[in-house]
């Protein structure tokens, strides 16, 4: 019986990942059983709910199982935890402090993978989840492999180690692609690209509404740096000085959320911005499906590599229930948004943000029509149906699934 063991930053604890729902929910047709370790410990929250029949393993990054376990994998398979161990340190590229405090984890890993007939390793990043992908693959015999996102490309963690161990790294867009394959020309054909997968719903027939009083943003997005929160609020308070009165919500959690509160007050918008915190998937989808936003605005800022967006699963969302999205012309963003399927802007720019999304509240039938091209872009590039059954072909050709 096949055995997928994936490898998370933090799913299901962390407000991230959510996109893991659904493509794990696929791919358990593929694999007689799933397991998922997230590498950062756990908080004894769930925020994400596991699809049905998909153990989790909730390890600190040391405790005494842990320990214990990797203690065991030293004595039983100490050419294994040898070799992955002096790989690693040994690498010429960025990551040993980081790769320092998994170690134990990875090791216990292995000998867990070898304990559990384990018949794949798969890392969500090429970042710490794939340093403990590649000790416990190390350890078991096992092959292993990555998804590749965005800045854990520009990090480059342990990446001429990983190179030459991985059956093949995943990635989830063009520039992914492109970028990674200048950082290891030596992965050549075992660079894969497949998109994020979505489940796309029959598309709303709420069709376009005429210009109500009030335009209902919301801006789905972690509060960090990269996307931009800032900008979208300066865009608000021009809104509001042409006469467009607006209510919007941040849907996330994250470090900047006190300065940002605090930067709301200073402009006005207390009674304007809502601060939700993490808003689940399912509930976002539910706004989506009813009507209740009229668009969704993503800002992400272009500022280096480190500081631009990837691909986000929130503009797929968005795109797949046919919500009109005002979104920046930032990373891979356009390789799925174009001004026919929702409103690109410039990046950094809360002057450009503003008008877009003064033409969204004052010309809502257009911004339906790109909306719905947006729907059928989706469909066509991320049907978790199609994406899956690659990832699952990928897996099958490295010996993992079946």
């Amino acid at each position: 019986m096949s055995h997928l063991l994936a490898v998370t930053s933090r799913y299901p604890f962390g407000h991230q990942e959510s996109y893991l729902n659904t493509e794990l929910q696929e791919l358990k047709q593929y694999f007689g059983q799933i397991t998922i370790v997230p590498v950062r410990a756990p908080d004894g929250i769930r925020r994400h709910a596991v699809p049905e029949g998909i153990n989790v393993l909730e390890w600190p990054l040391f405790d005494t199982e842990v320990a214990v376990r990797a203690s065991a994998a030293l004595v039983l398979r100490p050419i294994g935890c040898c070799s992955a161990l002096a790989q690693l340190f040994a690498s010429h590229d960025p990551g040993k402090t980081k790769n320092a405090a998994i170690v134990a984890k990875g090791l216990a890993l292995g000998q867990w993978a070898c304990e559990h007939r384990v018949t794949h390793v798969h890392a969500y990043w090429m970042s710490t989840p794939a340093s403990v992908a590649f000790i416990a693959g190390s350890v078991a015999e096992l092959p292993w492999s990555a998804t590749a996102h965005r800045w854990d490309i520009y990090e480059k963690n342990a990446f001429d180690v990983k190179a030459r161990a991985a059956t093949f790294v995943r990635t989830i867009s063009d520039r992914a692609t492109r970028d990674l394959r200048a950082r290891i020309p030596s992965l050549g054909s075992r660079i894969v690209e497949i998109r994020l997968g979505a489940r796309v719903p029959t598309l709303p027939t709420t069709g376009w509404r005429s210009s109500r009083v009030v335009l209902r943003i919301v801006c789905p997005a972690a509060l960090v740096p990269v996307k931009g929160h800032d900008d979208v609020l300066q865009a608000i308070t021009l809104l509001r000085s042409r006469g467009i009165t607006v209510h919007c919500i941040f849907a996330g959690s994250g470090p900047l959320r006190p300065m940002l509160e605090a930067r709301a007050r200073k402009l006005g918008l207390g009674g304007v911005v809502q601060f939700a915190g993490h808003v689940p998937q399912r509930v976002l989808h539910r706004w989506y499906r009813s009507g209740t936003v009229d668009a969704v605005v993503l800002a992400s800022r272009a500022d280096g590599e480190m500081m631009m967006e990837g691909l986000p699963s929130a503009l797929i969302d968005a795109m797949a229930y046919g919500v009109p999205a005002v979104v920046t012309d930032s990373g891979s963003i356009c390789e799925l948004m174009d001004d026919s399927c929702g409103y690109l802007v410039r990046s950094n720019s809360p002057e450009a943000i503003a008008v877009a999304l003064a033409r969204v509240h004052m010309d809502p039938r257009t911004a339906y029509q790109r909306a719905t091209r947006a729907y059928y872009r989706v469909k066509a590039l991320h049907d978790v149906h199609t994406q899956m059954r690659k990832l699952a072909s990928a897996f099958l050709v490295s010996g993992g699934a079946g």
